[in-house]
């Protein structure tokens, strides 16, 4: 997927609200991690990066773990 305007930021804050929102449930989402990261060598990524990410989140719904990512691509697509 192609990341929206605003780049890492928007996405963060993106995740972050939907996340939230889950915690506010009944049963609540617990989350044990989210990271926006390089796929090389899985480092956070800054705010200005261009090029692949992976969207990655792991959380708890009651005994049950979550896990998943998504790629995304910075900048203009190659």
């Amino acid at each position: 997927a192609t990341a929206a305007p605003g780049g890492a930021a928007a996405v963060r804050a993106a995740a972050r609200q939907v996340l939230d929102e889950a915690a506010r449930l009944d049963p609540p989402l617990r989350l044990d991690y989210l990271a926006l990261v390089d796929p090389a060598d899985f480092t956070e990524i800054g705010d200005g990066f261009t090029g692949e990410a992976v969207l990655a989140v792991a959380a708890r719904v009651g005994s049950t773990r979550l896990i998943d990512n998504i790629p995304l691509t910075f900048g203009a697509a190659s």
